[in-house]
């Protein structure tokens, strides 16, 4: 299913991993980490669910073999440029940037209520370009694609859930594991705001290369 790398590429968000990391190593954490998980999950459901409604007014795609997509490919070709626009964004050095980004989500997140985290949740979300530069592609190919509906409802699911690992995985080992899972999750955390600049724009190129590749199958 080619929606899978798009989905997972798209769950590369530092700032909500660490925002939802914070919450879930500290007590209490279930309702701030429902809180976040929400707040994530309906910006990226508004924006998938707009981008997904109006695709859905294109033609179904041909199921002949050699029938070429225009509109798919030449979504993922743009979606590449964004992409290699941002990639060169990102790998250049923001150590101020960087540290700010760090200390608002901790400022914010240190007494904060459940409708602060999950606003927090909803604007890191909502401004995510890079994610939603790869999620468009999928909404494409899953609102044109000649299976049924079932089988259109379970990949919009699992491109979803691939989406929203970042705030779901967290809460997920605090469960399984308890206090246990702290340890390996402030090692992520700090990686993760060392590195958050650099594992993005990695990722970007990553599924620059990716979507060219697909896109330019599309128009053959």
């Amino acid at each position: 299913m080619r929606v899978v790398p798009l989905g997972i590429g798209a769950a590369f968000t530092p700032s909500l991993l660490a925002l939802q990391i914070l919450v879930v190593s500290g007590d209490p954490w279930r309702r701030r980490a429902l809180a976040v998980a929400v707040g994530s999950g309906l910006a990226f459901g508004i924006v998938g669910l707009l981008f997904f409604l109006g695709f859905a007014q294109l033609p179904v795609r041909s199921t002949a073999p050699s029938s070429p997509d225009v509109i798919g490919g030449l979504i993922r070709l743009g979606a590449a440029g964004v992409l290699t626009i941002a990639s060169v964004y990102l790998f250049w050095p923001h150590p101020a940037l960087q540290a700010r980004v760090e200390a608002g989500i901790k400022a914010r997140s240190a007494r904060a209520s459940l409708l602060v985290f999950f606003t927090m949740a909803f604007l890191l979300s909502i401004k995510d370009i890079s994610s939603f530069v790869l999620l468009i592609p999928a909404l494409h190919d899953i609102a044109v694609s000649p299976v049924s509906l079932l089988a259109r409802i379970i990949a919009l699911v699992v491109l979803y859930a691939l989406a929203l690992i970042g705030v779901l995985a967290p809460p997920a080992a605090r469960l399984i594991l308890g206090r246990r899972a702290n340890g390996a999750m402030q090692a992520i955390y700090r990686f993760t705001m060392d590195n958050q600049f650099r594992s993005v724009g990695v990722v970007s190129a990553v599924m620059t290369v990716y979507l060219v590749v697909t896109g330019i199958s599309e128009l053959r």
